[in-house]
């Protein structure tokens, strides 16, 4: 137990599997962003490992496939989405044979290797939990998929949820499926919201200005099995507006109070492109917390990590959705 404040670090690890809905049939789009996952993943095992950062890799599970035969041969029926583009097709298969775009079990391995890293959990096939037409079976089924699947991988099912698009939903059911933490959103209305709204302009620009403003706080003690998210990295931001945003995460560390835990996020291939720029901001996030660390001010955790505390205690709260 620990009786400094705390900050997570937690990585969205889903390749093209969250993008599908967006890019389509389209290989082409994004791909220098993806092809890049590889490089990005090892640098920041070497960064973390060097500074002490402890992360949670939250995997869609299909990545620890091999291919598209044990792809299909493990995944669930998928959901009966109301909006059919949100299904995974197997067209796909057919546009990368070789699943460079969609799988890496030697990155998963990598990860589950490094001391101080876990491999929580994306869901198996990135399913979008608020969205028309999923049911609680299908949750179900999709969560025992990598629950089986990183028993006989990595030897235990995981513990830590991020929801996809942070759709939080069926709290009953992942806890029945053994999920003991999950990520929650940042407090406000332009952070809690489903695939059509969370990219309405209004509610993108009003992110915008949380993650540039260096008076916000969204630290947060831990709720029940919640751990609020409090920042995503914006690695790309032009360079007076990166000022800010460090400017933004110098005084959250700073003002950490325990039991205060600021929760910091990002995708794998936000870093994909400009590699070496994105790459340089991270380590230098990473050393804002690691420096705090050595001067005994902060502790770095995973999502698993949070487990040890009391506040992780189970507690009857009200069901999101089930």
């Amino acid at each position: 137990m620990t009786h400094r404040a705390s900050v997570v670090i937690s990585v969205d690890f889903e390749r093209r599997w969250g993008l599908h809905h967006r890019l389509g049939f389209n290989l082409a789009a994004y791909r220098e962003h993806l092809e890049n996952v590889q490089p990005v993943v090892s640098a920041l095992l070497e960064m973390f490992a060097a500074r002490n950062i402890r992360a949670t890799w939250a995997a869609v599970g299909a990545l620890a496939c091999r291919d598209w035969d044990e792809y299909f041969a493990r995944a669930p029926r998928p959901p009966r989405y109301q909006n059919p583009a949100l299904a995974i097709s197997p067209r796909y298969a057919e546009l990368d044979r070789t699943g460079e775009l969609h799988f890496a079990p030697e990155l998963l391995r990598a990860i589950h290797a490094t001391p101080g890293q876990e491999l929580g959990t994306h869901t198996f096939s990135h399913v979008l939990m608020r969205e028309p037409g999923v049911t609680a079976d299908d949750i179900t089924a999709d969560l025992g998929a990598v629950s089986c699947l990183w028993r006989e991988r990595f030897g235990a099912p995981p513990v830590s949820l991020v929801f996809p698009r942070n759709q939080v939903a069926f709290l009953p059911v992942i806890r029945a499926c053994g999920i003991r933490v999950w990520r929650g959103n940042e407090p406000g209305w332009y952070y809690d919201c489903n695939e059509s709204s969370t990219n309405r302009p209004l509610a993108r620009g009003r992110r915008l200005l949380d993650a540039i403003n260096p008076r916000v706080r969204h630290a947060r003690a831990v709720e029940d099995d919640m751990t609020r998210a409090s920042l995503f990295l914006r690695t790309n931001l032009p360079a007076a507006a990166w000022a800010l945003h460090c400017a933004r995460i110098r005084n959250e560390l700073d003002a950490l109070r325990p039991p205060q835990v600021f929760h910091i996020w990002w995708h794998d291939h936000n870093l994909g492109a400009a590699v070496r720029q994105r790459l340089g901001r991270v380590e230098q996030v990473c050393d804002m917390v690691a420096e705090r660390c050595l001067r005994r001010l902060l502790v770095s955790q995973s999502m698993g990590d949070l487990l040890e505390e009391p506040a992780l205690a189970p507690a009857d709260t009200p069901p999101v959705r089930s």
